[in-house]
């Protein structure tokens, strides 16, 4: 499988009369440390949305997570959660202190409209990369606002995950998606997801060898 990232420690040293290096040891992928050969901070532009910022999401991000879900409709709630949450319970300070916080478990980055004059910055996207029980697999979810243009950029969002999950050191990206949500499906696809129908569940399973 292309792509597998290992990080390698040097072995510690016996003194004896004969000296014995220790085989070196492998450390597991997580988000806890910087990722390799990737730039955090990025500016993109965008047709329909023009120059958009790329970057990890901070503690400092809860009023606009607010007013980002403000702007979600019960459809796309349903897309993403399976289930319709309301949003007192998606802004609530306890869950938005939690979900701006990256963490060696999991990883977010959002898609920002920068601030301008008399115009605060705006947060159009939210992408989640996590760990899986396969050390070697993440899973990634996305939430777009409906304001503006989705495809385009649940594809710069997913496109971003996809590097970050590599550079981060796993083999395997993957997520369950509801059969309904087509846009997202064509899209796997297009970027090269396999996609398995898991009937008894309504859900397809996309994965990325990466």
């Amino acid at each position: 499988m292309v792509g597998i990232a290992f990080a390698l420690y040097g072995g510690s040293v016996k003194t004896s009369t004969t000296s014995l290096l220790a085989p070196p040891a492998t450390r597991l992928p997580d988000f806890g440390g910087r990722p390799k050969r990737i730039t955090l901070d990025q500016i993109v532009t965008v047709k329909g949305c023009g120059k958009l910022e790329i970057r990890p999401i901070r503690l400092d991000d809860e009023q606009e997570m607010i007013r980002f879900h403000q702007g979600i409709s019960e459809e796309s709630i349903y897309m993403r959660y399976f289930e319709y949450l309301g949003l007192n319970q998606r802004t609530s300070h306890e869950r938005l202190v939690r979900i701006c916080a990256n963490t060696s478990k999991s990883y977010a980055v959002v898609v920002e409209r920068p601030a301008a004059l008399h115009r605060p910055a705006v947060i159009l996207a939210v992408g989640r990369l996590a760990q899986t029980l396969d050390p070697y697999a993440a899973t990634f979810d996305t939430l777009i606002t409906d304001k503006e243009e989705t495809r385009q950029l649940t594809k710069l969002l997913l496109s971003r995950l996809i590097k970050l999950a590599h550079a981060f050191g796993f083999q395997v990206l993957t997520s369950d998606l509801l059969v309904a949500d087509h846009d997202t499906l064509n899209l796997c696809r297009a970027l090269g997801f396999s996609l398995q129908t898991l009937p008894q569940d309504g859900l397809v399973r996309v994965t990325l060898d990466l």
